[in-house]
């Protein structure tokens, strides 16, 4: 995880492509229809960037993740009459896309006043096909609607790092999960429990371990007159939508695919879903079974610490809820100098029978370090070692030895995590694993030294509370047992409402420090269950879940039978049963099945469509017209 960017991006050499020059001679910028049926997000890129560059793919993961179509437009094919067809919303990354033309700079103008909806993004565009800055401002201003890349004014100070502040009336917006955002001057994050931020109130963006954080932005000039999201110091736009013409612009100041590259994802995601679900309208492939919110306890047991404080949580209901990733560390020292404060799992039948009851009871028994927890934590290193390699194996055989199960999911200690151990476990099987990157996101495929792991291993980012990672931290900091018990409850609610899935982690004994919070989150989480618009996952059932939705394909189409409609056509090799597609209620009518079978209902703001046991399911999506009818179902 960082918590600066430092500005050496601005001398990185990035790969871009020329235009084909007849192609920008012969057909001059063109309006565009109103984009009034939208189908998918384009992300445009120069033509000799290629699909598989690093960024690129992070942008497709990103929009897989989060489940929207995209697809790769070069900017030729934008440009040419015919060429591309004009039902995308567009995305226009940073870092691949610095240099452009003149002539696509227009047509990007002329399109969005024509109706399109655009995704600007930091870097793209700020210069000429030589590299060369426009003298006073970037010539994408109009679009993002300030002046930005002051090169003129500013020269190299153009860019510089600044603290992220959200706008009070954005966090519903780009929905920032509890513990992420932290008002001026407190040192406990954004609960329930103060007053509810105002619209125009401030507030930081905080993360585990770093506080504030810091990113490289450029410095802005003009009154910006659409809704501000985000800001930095003496009112810079970090982040705003606006109207232009008859289409609309969402404006990110931030490189948020540099970011990405970098362990740090988090507002690539917020933004794309952002722009895909609320501004584009379009259809979502929710990344839950069954669009149902869902948690992730993670223990980490590591010490003989442990076994008095899952009694204590026993009492306090703990095991009448689960399943939850109970990862653990088996060697008998917790650090190298024998000091016998570990665990001993392979000589010790208390803390056996306990793994044993976590195997019964369903929850998943993974692996947490190496042998020796501190000395594994402190010496895995960038490269595998004499040292690193037996103490994780042998950690793994002694966890696998005591649960009778395979293991399939792996945590590491104080979150040093090198991109070698994820190659190591994913050829041991394992498919997911904690991580102190991406921090306040949902599962993710994580990129370590801006390269991607294996297309089917996770990451599950922790989701912490304010700067404090553990129970231990935020006892240590005084913080106040109704707010940590704010905060729990905050969260459950947060992935129940926003059907999603967050990774909370504990200590057992750092649990049994605020006993009272814990049993009032055992208590609530207990009511999201009966209500069914919760339930407990682990690591590993939702990796399974997600390496199998991405086998999924769907698409969305103009109907051929009836006007103003669209069809939504998915597949699956084995079977849709249980994927779920959210519809904006504000865009479609009530969804008819003309293929397969599914389950349809409404929140108030999405038709909820669940699919059955079915390898195919094609959807009629009228247009809305007229008010919501009652819920029907079609078995």
């Amino acid at each position: 995880m960082i918590a600066a960017i430092r500005l050496h991006w601005l001398r990185a050499a990035v790969g871009v492509g020329v235009l084909a020059l007849w192609v920008l001679w012969a057909w001059p910028p063109r309006p565009a229809p109103q984009a009034t049926a939208l189908t998918h997000l384009a992300l445009l890129v120069p033509d000799d960037v290629g699909s598989d560059d690093v960024v690129v793919q992070a942008w497709q993961d990103a929009a897989a993740e989060t489940g929207f179509p995209l697809t790769v437009v070069r900017a030729s094919a934008l440009l040419r009459p015919g060429g591309y067809p004009e039902d995308a919303a567009l995305v226009l990354p940073d870092t691949v896309h610095r240099r452009m033309n003149s002539a696509l700079v227009s047509h990007l103008e002329a399109r969005v006043r024509a109706g399109a909806r655009l995704m600007l993004v930091h870097d793209a565009g700020i210069s000429d096909m030589d590299g060369n800055y426009h003298p006073v401002q970037s010539r994408l201003s109009a679009l993002a609607g300030v002046g930005y890349a002051l090169y003129e004014k500013l020269g190299p100070r153009m860019v510089g790092e600044q603290v992220a502040w959200v706008d009070g009336s954005a966090v519903p917006l780009l929905r920032l999960p509890p513990g992420k955002l932290m008002r001026e001057g407190s040192e406990s994050p954004l609960v329930s429990t103060q007053p509810a931020p105002t619209a125009d109130e401030e507030l930081a963006v905080v993360s585990y371990n770093y506080g504030r954080l810091r990113y490289p932005v450029f410095a802005t000039s003009g009154t910006y007159g659409g809704q501000r999201l985000m800001h930095f110091e003496n009112g810079g736009l970090l982040a705003g939508v606006h109207t232009l013409g008859q289409g609309k612009v969402l404006f990110v100041n931030l490189p948020l695919g540099y970011l990405k590259l970098r362990t740090d994802g988090f507002f690539l995601h917020s933004f794309l879903r952002y722009f895909a679900q609320d501004i584009a309208q379009l259809p979502q492939l929710s990344a839950m079974s069954d669009a149902q919110g869902a948690l992730i306890m993670n223990w980490h047991i590591d010490s003989a610490r442990a076994e008095p404080a899952m009694e204590v949580l026993e009492a306090l209901g703990i095991f009448e809820q689960g399943p939850y990733s109970v990862d653990l560390t088996a060697g008998p020292d917790v650090d190298v100098e024998g000091d016998g404060d570990g665990m001993d799992l392979d000589n010790n039948p208390r803390m056996q029978a306990w793994v044993r009851r976590f195997a019964e009871r369903g929850d998943e028994v993974g692996s947490h370090g190496g042998w020796i927890h501190n000395a594994f934590g402190k010496l895995v290193s960038t490269q595998p070692t004499a040292l690193s390699v037996p103490l994780i194996e042998k950690n793994l055989t002694s966890v696998q030895a005591a649960s009778g199960k395979p293991v399939r999911e792996y945590s590491a200690p104080v979150g040093n995590h090198p991109a070698w151990v994820t190659q190591w476990l994913h050829d041991k099987g394992i498919r997911a694993f904690y991580s102190t990157g991406d921090i306040g996101m949902a599962p993710t495929r994580s990129y370590q030294g801006e390269k991607r792991g294996p297309a089917d291993m996770w990451a599950f980012p922790v989701l912490s509370y304010g700067t404090y990672g553990t129970f231990e931290d935020a006892q240590a900091a005084h913080q106040s047992e109704r707010d940590i018990a704010a905060w729990l409850r905050d969260v459950a609610d947060y992935c129940a409402q926003y059907r999603t899935v967050r990774l909370v982690y504990f200590h057992p004994p750092g649990i049994a420090m605020f006993p009272a919070a814990f049993k009032g989150w055992m208590q609530h989480t207990a009511s999201l269950l009966r209500s069914q618009s919760l339930r407990w996952v682990t690591m590993a059932q939702y990796a399974d879940f997600a390496n199998a939705r991405q086998a999924v394909q769907w698409q969305l189409a103009h109907d051929p039978q009836l006007a103003g409609a669209q069809q939504l056509s998915a597949s699956h090799p084995r079977s849709l049963a249980h994927f779920a597609w959210l519809l904006p209620m504000q865009r479609y009518a009530q969804p008819e099945v003309l293929q397969g079978t599914a389950q349809i209902d409404h929140d108030g703001s999405y038709w909820r469509v669940v699919a059955g046991p079915t390898a195919a399911l094609r959807l009629r999506l009228p247009a809305h017209t007229s008010p919501v009818s009652e819920t029907r179902k079609k078995p």
